[in-house]
């Protein structure tokens, strides 16, 4: 006895659904980094999703055209997530930098990209020139406890 097409595919969703949520978690596939397994957990939503909106009769070649694209447009989703998670972090570590340097009394001028990268930036004290470098994941003070004006 054979399943009809519509149970099969209602459970290979289901199955597909629960895997890419057991990515996104990872506890059972916690040798993959985090980055990877979500991922992963992306472009089996999306394949899921290309392929139900595929009308019926569609040629194979077709269908693993649904799943290059979803492939790309996972990726192209998780590039821009990754890029949004950065520059949030980068402008958190410039109001942290700005707060502590305020605090010891420095007077920091405009935020100055570093040369040839556009996550890093530099910002001079007005009074001392001591400076505060920040970068979506790390950050130096190189500020004096407190501002003694040259």
């Amino acid at each position: 006895m054979s399943k009809s097409a519509e149970l099969e595919l209602a459970q290979l969703k289901t199955a597909i659904h629960y895997l890419a949520g057991l990515l996104e978690e990872g506890s059972l596939v916690s040798r993959y980094d985090t980055a990877t397994r979500e991922e992963l957990a992306l472009v089996l939503e999306l394949l899921v999703e290309k392929v139900s909106g595929l009308p019926e009769g569609v040629p194979e070649h077709l269908v693993r055209a649904a799943a290059v694209r979803a492939i790309i447009e996972a990726s192209e989703k998780f590039t821009k997530a990754q890029k949004l998670a950065r520059e949030e972090s980068l402008q958190r570590h410039m109001r942290e930098m700005e707060a502590a340097a305020s605090i010891q009394g420095h007077t920091l001028g405009p935020w100055e990209q570093v040369s040839a990268y556009d996550m890093e930036y530099q910002a001079t004290c007005q009074d001392c020139g001591g400076f505060v470098y920040v970068s979506h994941n790390s950050t130096y003070n190189l500020l004096g406890e407190e501002c003694k004006r040259v």
